[in-house]
């Protein structure tokens, strides 16, 4: 046979010989310490025999292992069922060092010649207890038990200490439903037994095990009960912190922007609100609208990541400004910022705070990646008026027109002045003179469901010579005009629901949405305007939706439940804007004669929480919705990433970029015949 540190040779085909097989076959047996293969002369042996060898060898080898782990495995039981009545210690009145598994097992008893201790266990087994031990061991166990019993009934006076502390250990070794106690006495009571009598020493000796038995269980139960009142306590303390979490979570996502860090408009207005109900009436507030003309160009040329950063970056080096505890910073819109200041000195003081905004924003901001910068091109209006009779929307409005008199200026900076009428300088309108109409545009609102278009969402917006471009609301807030803004509201109402007729007059057809300052146009007037709309187009009512402003537009009281009822009651559908984007109570949404809830997309996505936190924040709001009875559309969906934000959240419906864009109202049968088009793309997104 060939050497195990001789090499093999090939045969002339230049394959293993014969020979060669069997040595390394040998060489791995021996390794092992198995009897090798006989080697045969003459012709070699069939393959299927060596296979069949091999195959014997192995089933040895896995039964022999097989065989070693059974053993250790039973012995590892044994000698933890040791150490754990070791540790527990011997029943008092016992001799020390007793260990139930050495103690002689007792008389064997029952037709099958079973011991005590394997009826014990049989007995156990059926009530339904699980021993954490081997069988072998457990059954040992009890029997010594049942040992020590009959040896606590047998002395002179009984031990019924030991009988107790017997009782005590039987719960401790597992047997500790209250089932098992009934089968035990049983056993004791025939164990102890004088034939058919049972003895007083063996009733006291069987009544002291029962009352340890029963004392074990007890300490037991409560023990688990404690265990049970803490894991409790403890869930509870856990729930409580995580809805604070989520609390203050909701609390920054409503009031705080989650670019800068800054608070937004809605905190502002919070706090200009506060502002109006104090009680020093000769305290004045001032304000410092900080526009930033240069922040529209960077996020076109270089991306939106761009125009966050030179965002982040305007917003500390205002806050390195706006320190003092009487300063709120807030981001007000896009590309503005507002320095609110609540105890103003007067305009020498909000000049000097202007100037000083002025040069913090003076250099150009960097662009991360590229090497360039951008410059800012900030203008800044500022508005100083006392507490007393404080009327948040004026402020705000008047703010914007100092601050396009600001663009018109070389200063850079602006303050508003209620008469203007200067020569040289332009003056601050506020009247409508002047208004051009623009075309209306009607863009599609998507059921998610069906991919359908449900309806189409109408938009008119008006160009004013020193506002730029304004809607019905603007317009109403900044004329304060009702009569202008009713015959505005009239005529958008009529022409739009005129034109749903001649696209499809019956009742199945996409209903017409509209953005109208519900409570600026007041009671009975929005009515009539209603009903005028409806009769003079037959348009069906409830094809006709009604998109009020959020519940901050909706003030609370008798005027607007009657506004609201006499609007529902005429068919139309009355959808509230904005929810999730202010303070307001959900139990007084729940009072509202509303019919559906909208939310912009851009509340949904926050840098720092990232898409699978948005999209668990939109299926919780989704679920609120559902919970009012109320369908949910999110608008301003324009982008891939927005889109993916609503697949698995139920949201009822979409608009934005991602399902049409605004169309003329010729353009609008062609978009309804790409119905099908759109079916496709929301079954992708709800895939």
């Amino acid at each position: 046979m060939t050497s195990p540190d001789e090499p093999f040779s090939a045969d002339e085909s230049g394959g293993p010989t014969h020979a060669m097989m069997i040595a390394a076959l040998n060489q791995i047996l021996s390794e092992c310490g198995y009897d090798p293969v006989p080697e045969e002369d003459g012709e070699q042996a069939p393959a299927d025999r060596l296979i069949e060898d091999a195959r014997h060898r192995a089933d040895g080898i896995v039964a022999a292992a097989l065989e070693t782990a059974v053993q250790y495995t039973d012995a590892a039981l044994d000698q933890a069922a040791r150490t754990v009545l070791s540790a527990r210690g011997t029943p008092g009145g016992l001799p020390a060092g007793a260990d139930p598994l050495e103690r002689p097992g007792p008389t064997a008893r029952g037709s099958g010649g079973e011991s005590v201790g394997d009826i014990w266990f049989a007995a156990t087994a059926a009530a339904g207890v699980y021993l954490p031990i081997a069988e072998d061991a457990a059954a040992r166990t009890l029997g010594a038990y049942a040992g020590w019993l009959h040896d606590a009934a047998s002395v002179n006076p009984p031990d019924l200490d030991a009988a107790y502390r017997v009782g005590v250990e039987v719960v401790a070794l597992g047997v500790g439903r209250p089932e098992a106690l009934p089968a035990s006495m049983t056993l004791v009571l025939d164990h102890l037994s004088d034939g058919d009598a049972v003895r007083g020493p063996a009733r006291q000796v069987a009544g002291a095990f029962a009352a340890g038995f029963a004392a074990a269980l007890q300490a037991r139960t409560l023990a688990q009960q404690e265990s049970l009142h803490r894991a409790t306590q403890r869930a509870a303390r856990e729930f409580q912190s995580a809805l604070q979490h989520s609390e203050a979570r909701y609390h920054r996502l409503a009031y705080y922007d989650p670019v800068t860090g800054l608070a937004n408009k809605t905190r502002l207005v919070q706090r200009l609100r506060q502002s109006a109900n104090g009680d020093d009436p000769a305290r004045h507030v001032g304000l410092c609208l900080v526009d930033l003309g240069g922040l529209a160009a960077v996020g076109e040329q270089f991306g939106a990541d761009a125009g966050d950063h030179v965002l982040a970056e305007v917003a500390r080096r205002l806050q390195r400004i706006a320190r003092h505890p009487d300063y709120l910073l807030a981001r007000h819109s896009e590309h503005t910022f507002v320095l609110l200041v609540q105890d103003s000195g007067g305009l020498p003081h909000l000049a000097e705070l202007a100037e000083r905004l002025i040069r913090a924003l003076a250099e150009p901001a960097s662009l991360p990646g590229t090497g360039l910068t951008a410059p800012l091109q900030s203008a800044i209006g500022v508005v100083d008026v006392p507490t007393a009779g404080l009327d948040v929307t004026r402020v705000l409005l008047d703010a914007e027109i100092a601050l396009r008199q600001a663009r018109a200026g070389s200063s850079g900076w602006a303050a508003y002045d209620p008469q203007p009428a200067i020569s040289g300088r332009p003056r601050a309108a506020t009247s409508v003179a002047g208004l051009v109409t623009g075309p209306p545009s009607y863009q599609p609102v998507v059921r998610l469901s069906s991919g359908r278009v449900a309806g189409l969402h109408t938009r008119m917006a008006w160009r004013h010579p020193h506002l730029g471009i304004l809607d019905l609301g603007r317009i109403g807030q900044l004329t304060g005009d009702r009569d202008t803004t009713t015959r505005l509201a009239g005529s958008l109402l009529g022409q739009a629901c005129r034109q749903a007729m001649t696209w499809d007059g019956g009742r199945k057809g996409p209903y017409i949405g509209l953005d109208l300052p519900v409570h600026q146009i007041g009671y009975p007037d929005i009515v009539e305007l209603v009903r005028d709309a409806l009769a003079g187009s037959g348009l069906p009512p409830k094809r006709l939706h009604l998109h009020l402003s959020g519940l901050d537009a909706v003030p609370a009281g008798k005027h607007s439940h009657t506004v609201l009822t006499a609007l529902a009651a005429l068919g139309v559908r009355l959808e509230l804007d904005g929810f999730g984007t202010g303070g307001g109570s959900v139990a007084y949404l729940r009072e509202l004669p509303v019919h559906g809830l909208r939310t912009p997309a851009s509340l949904l996505r926050s840098p720092s929480t990232g898409p699978e936190a948005d999209r668990r924040l939109l299926a919780g709001m989704t679920r609120v919705a559902h919970a009012l009875g109320l369908p949910l559309t999110v608008h301003g969906v324009d982008d891939d990433d927005a889109q993916s934000l609503l697949a698995g959240t139920g949201v009822d419906s979409a608009q934005g970029l991602r399902y049409g864009p605004p169309s003329t109202p010729h353009q609008v049968p062609a978009l309804l015949r790409r119905d099908t088009e759109l079916v496709a793309a929301v079954r992708r997104v709800a895939s």
